[in-house]
């Protein structure tokens, strides 16, 4: 835990090489603290007539709860899991969660703009077409924004490695703001199209804030904090675009005003910029950059903020095969395909594929599948409305989960029980309320499974290629998106959208298998800073 260990006695001498999480810590001659983490390797203790002895974390305790050894830090050298662990959760967690967790609010609300951008925009803008010039012109909409997701997930994920997390989550947080507003100026379809690529490519970034965020967190927070932040910020995005949404499209008049909604959809990314200045960079960047320094300064100012004493004379352990071109590494395809990786990334970006085909098939389907269904018009806003707010129970059930019972075995719960719901959702005959149900129930679920890939994920690739390999799996999902645009924004009754809903749980049941096949469980595992074969 954080609380110090408190010991008074003989003035002792006590040498720690930390490799683990027994921290020793200076203070005054006649009361000395010990922090204590989790795995230590051991301690050597100088006695005053000369000899010495090693006692592993547990034997040391038992002589500090006796009260017979007070200490004395000479050096301590750590690594960095070892302080991370140590710094427990705090403030500066809580701080950095709500920095990094923004990114997926912005990020549901520039996708969830889609669903009900594209039925609304293409009669505005195109008022002469035919409806399969509209429909084409609608799935363009959707297909291009992707694409610019997938160019920009590459793109960012080198970006990252290179120039560090903070940097590349800026610049994708600059992209998608700016051209977002730009957006609600277009004059007509095709500069909006071309307009909402670029967005794409500033959400392709989004990856980085993950990676900054999981390299920063203590393991046994990474899994349920991770899904936390990303489930509530990404369902506070969702809840946000689907009132905007609701507002501006129910304005009194015949005017259709799509401007003012795409102005009001980019103030989140606007207001993410603020934060920025008070965003740290990750320490374990700046240790396989060989910028050690910068390391220990964000980690002192972790544990400063968390009220966590450090060694005055802390040294962080430098990993292995860290050195000058350790970055530039990052960026190889032959980390992530090798011997050792190969089966594992294939099965991520199958993963990753069917994740965006389940989940952002639902949310683009849903509102179309439902106005068909009853005519009431607003009801696609509120069926939309719940469905978001039930992402809320599965956000949840995943993060109690993925702690319990590990990675792989919550992604293939939560997939399979997306995959049921879905299937339900399908059967068009049922009554309005059950077919509502099973849309809360599908979505929640699937979403959680795909918040999961965002625990994993960074767990399983090595530091010097993690952020390339999350950006790279977030780009192969995205030609998901292309796929599902077309399958979802192409229907033009109810009978057609649930066979598109059809679609979407056979990709959930295809989830729920790979996970299963997948090699490595992440859970209680640390983070590897290189890659070492």
């Amino acid at each position: 835990g954080r609380s110090p260990l408190r010991c008074q006695g003989r003035k002792l001498s006590l040498s720690v090489q930390a490799r683990g999480d027994l921290v020793a810590m200076g203070g005054a001659e006649d009361e000395k603290a010990l922090l204590i983490g989790g795995a230590a390797r051991g301690a050597t203790t100088t006695h005053r007539d000369g000899t010495h002895s090693t006692a592993s974390s547990s034997s040391a305790l038992e002589h500090l709860h006796s009260g017979q050894v007070g200490v004395e830090v000479e050096s301590s050298v750590m690594s960095v899991d070892a302080v991370v662990n140590a710094l427990d959760w705090g403030p500066f967690h809580w701080l950095l969660l709500l920095q990094c967790g923004l990114s997926w609010a912005c990020d549901a609300t520039e996708m969830m703009l889609l669903s009900f951008l594209v039925p609304k925009i293409t009669p505005v803008l195109m008022p002469g077409a035919s409806k399969e010039s509209q429909n084409f012109h609608g799935f363009l909409l959707g297909a291009v924004t992707f694409t610019g997701i997938w160019f920009g997930a590459l793109l960012f994920g080198r970006i990252s490695d290179k120039m560090g997390r903070k940097k590349g989550y800026l610049i994708s947080t600059v992209v998608v703001g700016a051209f977002g507003l730009l957006c609600s100026l277009s004059p007509n379809i095709y500069v909006l199209i071309a307009l909402r690529g670029c967005v794409g490519v500033g959400l392709g970034g989004v990856t980085c804030a993950v990676t900054l965020f999981s390299e920063t967190v203590a393991e046994k927070y990474r899994g349920a904090s991770i899904i936390l932040s990303i489930g509530a910020l990404w369902t506070f995005g969702c809840l946000f675009e689907t009132c905007v949404a609701w507002f501006c499209f129910t304005l009194p008049g015949e005017t259709v005003h799509w401007r003012l909604f795409l102005v009001l959809s980019a103030l989140p990314s606007i207001t993410l910029l603020v934060i920025f200045p008070w965003l740290v960079e990750s320490p374990r960047y700046y240790m396989v950059t060989n910028q050690y320094d910068k390391a220990l300064g964000v980690l002192k100012l972790a544990a400063r903020k968390n009220r966590v004493r450090l060694p005055e004379n802390l040294k962080l352990e430098v990993p292995k095969q860290a050195h000058k071109d350790a970055a530039a590494q990052g960026g190889h395809l032959k980390t992530l395909l090798g011997k050792k990786l190969r089966l594992t990334t294939f099965l991520l970006w199958g993963l990753w594929f069917l994740s965006v085909i389940s989940y952002y098939g639902l949310s683009f389907v849903t509102p179309l599948y439902f106005s068909f269904k009853n005519k009431n018009e607003n009801s696609e806003y509120v069926v939309t409305l719940l469905a978001a707010l039930a992402e809320i129970p599965g956000m949840v059930t995943t993060s109690y989960l993925v702690d319990r019972i590990g990675r792989k075995k919550t992604k293939a719960v939560m997939f399979t029980v997306g995959g049921i719901a879905t299937f339900f959702l399908s059967m068009s005959s049922l009554p309005f309320g059950l077919l509502t149900l099973a849309a809360v129930v599908a979505r929640g679920s699937v979403l959680g499974a795909f918040n999961d890939l965002y625990v994993y994920t960074p767990e399983v690739y090595p530091t010097t290629s993690r952020a390339f390999g999350l950006g790279l799996c977030s780009a192969v999902a995205r030609i998901a998106g292309i796929i599902v645009s077309y399958i979802s924004f192409s229907n033009e009754n109810a009978s057609e959208a649930a066979g598109a809903v059809l679609v979407y749980s056979m990709a959930a049941f295809g989830g729920a298998v790979l996970s299963i096949c997948l090699p490595y469980e992440t859970k209680g595992r640390k983070l590897d800073d290189a890659e070492t074969g």
